[in-house]
């Protein structure tokens, strides 16, 4: 059987882009095969959920005496990631994995092309649109993990952070809350440490003490994300040690690994990553490259690896704190393409449904229209040096300021986008939204910029959505060799000559794009 598994495991890492992968945290191998679930796993499931359940879950794996279970299409191996994590995580506490046991808890994996409440358990959920948009797993009873997650799979949303243990920990917590009388109070007391100290500001670790033990404990075994709209810079071990003493200790005690069980999580490969578009995503046939930044699809035919992959990385980032916006690109279904060096514009699929005069075919990037609703960079800038002469700046920074400018600084506003109650979305959270006011706002600076005479000699100097781009790329240091205004004696390349030059442009970007506060990025090479 242990060979067998091995086989299975070998063969599915050749079926992922990049090759054999092995899987660094653990040896699967050791754990049971997968069967068929059981009459008595059934019974572990509420009456009222059980027919369907017994439609639904056709594979099955003992995780030590705590089932977990699956539909038909999840692979074997997921089961198997999901034994792995609980057994390693729980390697130096036999009593919550016995308490668990007694309380008849079980697991279930969330498909990677199903959602949250096809789950038979989660099927008569409230508000079924806001919890599939947001949730890929919970802790609790059952617990739930999500496919793509546990597997390292391109298409996962949080595809840099372990979903598994953070949910897990939910059920560690509450477990531990029932069968240790002092553990709520030494958990409450760490997080009012944290609270009273300013730490995990604007964070979703800061949210409540529950929220807290997951997220501290992400960072414990190395797998919590850093410096996005909920999280901050602390995403591993050691910067836990050193950032939160009273934290790291509260789960270095709960976990109680002892010499030999140590474990941290790795991924089964490298994230992200380029692969052949998914079928799912019904991309066309001409382009034969695909990489995920937060959702929004970035694509390629004959543009290099490389390229799209700092495509990608230069989304992330600069969205970083601003997924909101992201999420408008994503909604629009806006696409990125990185041509390679031998594509021109009249290659792409798109040119040909719209009107030959409406392009610039001899141009090598291409701003967004609702039409095609197409971003388009040069591979050659995006790796491009822009110390270089004849540096432009970086189109991706360019052609998403812009873009952003037409599909969400001018929509109108919400009249009730304030007042949703709990129907919000982490990434909404501690932003105003983009509409008509920011272009409002534009206007007036652009206006007050252009009677003062600032921008003379320069792109800016264009018209008010230019004016804004360029603020952008500034902002980011990706604004290339540009000439200097007529009135200044350098060019206005960076954040602190833009600071300087056009305060009220700089106050716009910052509050835009969110970076205020939190962890820096600046564009480079």
């Amino acid at each position: 059987m242990k060979f067998v598994i091995q086989v299975i495991i070998i063969i599915f890492a050749n079926m992922l882009p990049g090759g054999p992968v092995p899987a660094k945290s653990g040896d699967v191998s050791e754990c049971p095969g997968v069967t068929a679930p059981p009459d008595s796993f059934f019974e572990k499931v509420r009456e009222s959920d059980r027919q369907a359940a017994r439609q639904f879950y056709t594979k099955y794996i003992d995780v030590k005496g705590i089932p977990v279970a699956a539909a038909a299409e999840v692979a074997d191996l997921a089961l198997q990631r999901t034994y792995e994590i609980v057994t390693h995580i729980l390697a130096g506490r036999p009593d919550v994995l016995e308490a668990m046991v007694d309380r008849g808890m079980y697991m279930v994996i969330i498909g990677k092309d199903q959602v949250y409440t096809d789950l038979p358990e989660n099927r008569n959920a409230r508000n079924p649109d806001y919890l599939n948009e947001r949730v890929r797993g919970t802790g609790g009873h059952p617990t739930s993990f999500g496919e793509e997650n546990l597997l390292s799979l391109p298409v996962d949303r949080y595809d840099d952070e372990s979903i598994a243990v953070h949910e897990f920990c939910h059920t560690i917590d509450s477990t531990l809350t029932r069968i240790d009388p002092a553990w709520r109070d030494r958990k409450d007391a760490a997080y009012r440490n944290a609270v009273n100290k300013g730490l995990y500001k604007d964070t979703y670790a800061i949210g409540n003490a529950s929220e807290y033990f997951c997220e501290i404990a992400q960072a414990y075994f190395d797998c919590n994300r850093v410096n996005n709209w909920n999280h901050g810079p602390i995403g591993r071990r050691e910067q836990l040690k050193i950032y939160d003493p009273a934290g790291y200790e509260l789960v270095r005690s709960a976990f109680n690994l002892g010499p030999g069980q140590d474990w941290r999580y790795n991924w089964l490969q490298s994230l992200p990553n380029v692969e052949t578009p998914p079928a799912r995503f019904d991309i066309d046939p001409y382009y034969t490259k695909f990489t995920w930044a937060r959702e929004f699809t970035v694509l390629g035919r004959q543009a290099g690896d490389e390229a799209l992959l700092k495509a990608n990385d230069t989304i992330r980032r600069m969205f970083a704190y601003r997924h909101d916006i992201l999420k408008a690109f994503i909604a629009d279904g806006a696409k990125l393409v990185v041509l390679g060096p031998e594509e021109s514009l009249s290659d792409l699929p798109e040119y040909k449904k719209v009107p030959a005069e409406s392009i610039d075919h001899t141009a090598r990037f291409l701003d967004y229209s609702p039409e095609i609703k197409l971003l388009v960079v040069d591979q050659e800038n995006v790796l491009d040096d822009l110390n270089g002469p004849y540096a432009t700046g970086c189109q991706v920074i360019r052609v998403f300021a812009r873009a952003l400018y037409h599909l969400t600084g001018t929509r109108p506003v919400d009249p009730n986008f304030d007042s949703r109650g709990r129907n919000v979305q982490q990434y909404e959270l501690r932003v105003r939204r983009m509409d008509i006011r920011f272009d409002e706002k534009l206007k007036e600076l652009y206006d007050g910029a252009m009677s003062r005479g600032l921008w003379k000699g320069t792109a800016a100097a264009g018209d008010r959505v230019e004016y804004w781009a360029e603020g952008v790329l500034a902002y980011f240091d990706a604004a290339g060799a540009v000439a200097a205004p007529n009135d200044s004696e350098n060019p206005i390349a960076t954040r602190e000559t833009l600071k300087q030059y056009d305060p009220g442009l700089f106050d716009l970007v910052e509050e835009t794009m969110a970076y205020k506060g939190k962890v820096d990025w600046r564009y480079r090479k």
